[in-house]
């Protein structure tokens, strides 16, 4: 049965994933073999980041053994959710692209194919200074944070990689290629 690509964006925190999504979303405007679905946080709206529905954690668990997330993790005390309305999407043969953890990674290959991970990468240093300018970490958070991104791995012929160092223009370019590629 023919279906739409689901594209799992993954990355380390400061890779500029949010950014580069944003970017596609307005340039893929009014095109539409591609969804960008909302994530569901249990972070409050004006916590600054990606737009996103804002629930409680109990709302969220309630939400959770309903069915509701086709993929759902936890990171950084903050419950996230990929809505099942995904698969509606892909269905109707549009190309989904949504912010996931890496940890999710090999439950998404098992549910949903085809599939594509996009690792966003940047060098470290270029990490570390994003990750300052935020404002919401220690230097020595952001110093374990960047050492735990680069002890994962993300591997497998459904990989393609976006380098993220310069201009925000040539990061959303790159990123664009690889959702237009067949």
């Amino acid at each position: 049965m023919a279906r739409g690509t689901l594209f799992l964006v993954v990355g380390p925190s400061g890779v500029g994933k949010d950014t580069l999504i944003d970017g596609a979303r307005r340039a893929l405007t009014g095109d539409p073999r591609f969804a960008f679905p909302s994530r569901v946080i249990t972070r409050p709206s004006d916590a600054g980041g990606e737009a996103h529905e804002a629930v409680d954690a109990e709302e969220f668990r309630r939400r959770e053994e309903r069915g509701a997330f086709a993929l759902a993790w936890q990171a950084h005390g903050l419950s996230y959710g990929i809505p099942r309305a995904i698969e509606d999407h892909l269905g109707a043969l549009r190309h989904v692209i949504v912010n996931v953890s890496r940890a999710v990674i090999p439950t998404a290959r098992t549910r949903f194919q085809p599939l594509r991970v996009v690792e966003v990468w940047a060098p470290a240093a270029v990490l570390a200074e994003r990750l300052a300018a935020r404002g919401r970490e220690s230097v020595e958070e952001i110093a374990r944070r960047i050492e735990r991104s680069e002890a994962i791995a993300v591997d497998g012929s459904d990989v393609r990689r976006v380098e993220n160092s310069g201009s925000v223009a040539d990061g959303i370019a790159a990123l664009l290629s690889v959702l237009r590629a067949p």
